[in-house]
């Protein structure tokens, strides 16, 4: 431990504003530990696992759906009407108590979201709460940096 650091301690400890904090030393999450796994390990889980074509060609949903529907998929040449979204793509109107809470909260504050801008369809799950819901909020400042 360096000098300015002893003394810095030393002070905050005897002033009462600190209390004492084991360090520890050692670390089991280093780069030398990680490099100890053989890379070939690695290679051979990532190529025995699925790969692109078998999630083209064996999709999780359910193609008898989509012969149910009785709406247009697609727009015909020269056609300017809106396609409506088929029933398996559309999601509940977000409300709530939670969700109306959050909301006014952050209008009072003349705050902005990520969520609100992007029309995320997920917001009524991440601001409604319920069971499994997040709470959270990406706030946007006056600049965004990618």
């Amino acid at each position: 431990m360096s000098q300015i650091s002893s003394n810095l301690l030393k002070t905050t400890l005897q002033n009462g504003k600190f209390s004492p904090v084991k360090v520890h030393t050692t670390c089991k999450h280093t780069a030398a530990a990680t490099a100890s796994q053989p890379l070939q390990k690695i290679r051979e889980r990532l190529e025995s696992g699925p790969g692109f074509q078998e999630f083209v060609q064996n999709p999780s949903y359910n193609r008898e759906d989509w012969s149910a529907y009785e709406g247009k998929l697609k727009r015909e040449k020269g056609e300017q009407d809106r396609l409506r979204l088929p029933p398996w793509l559309k999601t509940k109107i977000p409300m709530g108590k939670n969700f109306s809470r959050i909301k006014d909260q952050l209008r009072e504050l003349k705050l902005a979201t990520v969520c609100e801008e992007a029309k995320c369809p997920n917001i009524g799950e991440c601001w409604g709460g319920g069971e499994h819901g997040t709470q959270t909020a990406t706030i946007m400042v006056s600049l965004v940096a990618r």
